[in-house]
């Protein structure tokens, strides 16, 4: 199970609030609160989705690079093995310099040699596969009391406009999203041509 937030507005996961959900006195009835939905439906589920197999790939990384390493030391020694079985018989061939229906009887059983080899490796690759599967288990909306700043920026020709939210919770300025990438950015680049946040790790 993972645990994440998304900011409705500026559309970053995971944003962090603290113990902002602790403090009852700032606990506004939901009723009372005229909120618009910034997000699709099919905007928020993409990300959610998204989001959710980057945070259990990360929480698998340790299991699945476990795994890798005992599947490649058991692929090494059955590949050593049945190499060694192929090159005996390669060896018995030349030293008896085997021919016709002899030579034939030889030659099949390095290829026999060679399938068991592939049906070998195949039921390892099956024993140390990884398959995973998650579904949306529940949701809350929370709603926190921030400070919408209204930005122009600015490259070159091109301009746009976005909303950043100071958090008086975290005391920081929520990152945005990188419209390339998806990943919360605090730093960040305009595109030339339509502006787009572009994140730092991708390029100026």
């Amino acid at each position: 199970m993972v645990f994440f937030i998304i900011n409705e507005l500026t559309k970053v996961t995971p944003v962090e609030i603290g113990d902002a959900l602790l403090w009852e006195s700032d606990i506004i009835p939901v009723d009372s609160i005229n909120h618009k939905t910034t997000m699709a439906k099919d905007e928020l589920s993409n990300l959610i989705e998204k989001t959710s197999v980057q945070l259990i790939k990360t929480d698998l990384e340790n299991w699945s690079g476990k795994l890798t390493r005992a599947r490649v030391r058991d692929e090494e020694r059955l590949k050593t093995y049945y190499g060694t079985i192929a090159q005996e018989i390669r060896s018995k061939l030349e030293f008896k310099q085997l021919e016709g229906e002899d030579k034939q009887k030889e030659l099949a059983r390095i290829e026999a040699t060679h399938r068991e080899l592939d049906r070998k490796l195949a039921d390892v690759q099956e024993r140390y596969a990884m398959r995973v599967e998650a579904y949306l288990h529940s949701a809350m909306i929370i709603y926190l009391p921030t400070i919408h700043i209204q930005c122009e920026l600015i490259r070159k020709k091109a301009k746009r406009e976005v909303i950043a939210v100071w958090n008086p919770f975290t005391k920081i300025i929520e990152p945005l999203r990188c419209e390339v990438s998806g990943e919360p950015v605090y730093n960040f680049y305009l595109g030339d041509d339509d502006a787009k946040i572009i994140s730092p790790t991708i390029g100026h």
